[in-house]
């Protein structure tokens, strides 16, 4: 697609400004004097992804918006708008939805191209149908570990996998391909080649910020979204399929309030409890997955696939096989160096209570940012009630 234009210099964001961007992407509008817009597919907390034509090459295509934000939040928004195109389009795994272009609108709001998908997400086939079987199961998860295999292999940490993020299409000869959607809060190591987030660039995660959905992000993640690598995708991983299998997720609903204090401090809900007729070393995979220590977890996705594989039918070789051949994780995915234990460690170990209180201390300080996460994960626009349509419909947020 080429390189992506510099961000534009702009005011504060006001609700004209939003007025204008929402109007320009209303059907029947033209974006960049080639793309006709058909109809809205989803909407979030920060764009609006739409059903466009390419009239040039009469191509059905998929426009993901960013729409404005407060003056203090645009540029870092705008940054990670701009880091999701350029981390997205460096990738080349069929499991990976692709970027075709990325411009700007009038009003300096930025958008991308995407190929246009028709399928369902993972999110709307479990609230729809139910557990899945397993094989079906573990087919979509290993395609999903064959695209973090690469994104790993180039310094990409997605940060926000969910199964809002994963949509399920037809690919060739009309096999199921899952395709994992929403690069925009990915980690971006300098070993990557795209220049963001490497030593000499200005970082756009704060130290401390909280970055992803509360009940699908890994312990340490919550704590520090900087302080991870690529074995907190493994987690978020382990979570999917964990609700895949049960229509349940293992620290309890997502919206509970309490559910970040949960994840911090207690062991998961053992998939006996809800499928007790499941294999058991696949259990014992799935909750290696979700270790609290990510030394426990498996230390790459071609390591995860290898302890599913028993479990996968013969769909998932295809993913297999380029798992196989997939380099080891690199820059921002390659394992981190543990650090000393801190004092939520030193507590565990001298008295329980102790280290639940000061779970509960981090938990309070961060809980006001995790909240935004929830909430975008009850509210999401795969929930029950439509069909996922187009390349994104968690991919608005």
């Amino acid at each position: 697609m080429g390189r992506a234009p510099e961000l534009p210099q702009r005011a504060a964001a006001t609700s004209a400004v939003v007025g204008r961007s929402l109007e320009a992407v209303k059907p029947g509008r033209m974006i960049a004097g080639k793309f006709r817009v058909d109809k809205e597919l989803g909407r979030g907390g920060f764009g609006v992804v739409v059903q466009a034509r390419n009239l040039t090459i009469d191509q059905v295509v998929a426009i993901k918006v960013l729409t404005p934000s407060e003056e203090s939040a645009w540029t870092e928004d705008a940054a990670r708008f701009k880091r999701e195109a350029q981390a997205t389009a460096a990738l080349r795994s069929e499991h990976v939805v692709r970027i075709l272009d990325v411009d700007f609108l009038e009003d300096g709001s930025p958008y991308m191209v995407m190929e246009y998908l028709e399928g369902e997400t993972l999110h709307h086939a479990i609230h729809t149908r139910g557990p899945l079987a397993v094989e079906e199961a573990v087919d979509h998860v290993i395609q999903v570990l064959a695209a973090l295999g690469e994104a790993h292999g180039a310094g990409i940490v997605h940060r926000d996998l969910k199964p809002a993020n994963v949509l399920v299409t037809r690919g060739a000869g009309g096999t199921m391909v899952a395709k994992v959607l929403d690069f925009g809060v990915s980690k971006v190591g300098a070993y990557s080649g795209l220049g963001t987030e490497s030593a000499s660039a200005q970082p756009i995660t704060r130290t401390g910020a909280v970055i992803g959905t509360g009940a699908y992000m890994a312990p340490v993640q919550m704590l520090d979204a900087k302080r991870v690598d690529g074995r907190v995708d493994i987690f978020s991983v382990g979570i999917i399929l964990y609700e895949l299998l049960t229509k349940q997720t293992p620290f309890g609903p997502p919206s509970d309030p309490t559910i970040v204090s949960t994840m911090l401090t207690k062991p998961p809900i053992p998939l006996s409890t809800f499928r007790p007729e499941l294999p058991p070393k696949l259990m014992r995979v799935v909750m290696r997955c979700l270790e609290k220590d990510p030394e426990r977890r498996p230390p790459t996705p071609a390591a995860a696939a290898a302890a599913l594989a028993p479990f996968a039918s013969l769909r998932a070789r295809a993913a297999l096989d380029s798992l196989r051949r997939a380099p080891g994780p690199t820059g921002a995915a390659a394992p981190l160096e543990k650090p000393a234990p801190g004092p939520l460690a030193a507590a565990r170990r001298s008295s329980p209570t102790l280290a639940i209180g000061i779970a509960g201390a981090v938990v309070t300080v961060g809980l006001i940012g995790l909240a935004v996460g929830i909430f975008l994960a009850s509210s999401d626009p795969g929930s029950p009630g439509g069909r996922a349509r187009g390349a994104v419909e968690a991919g608005a947020r």
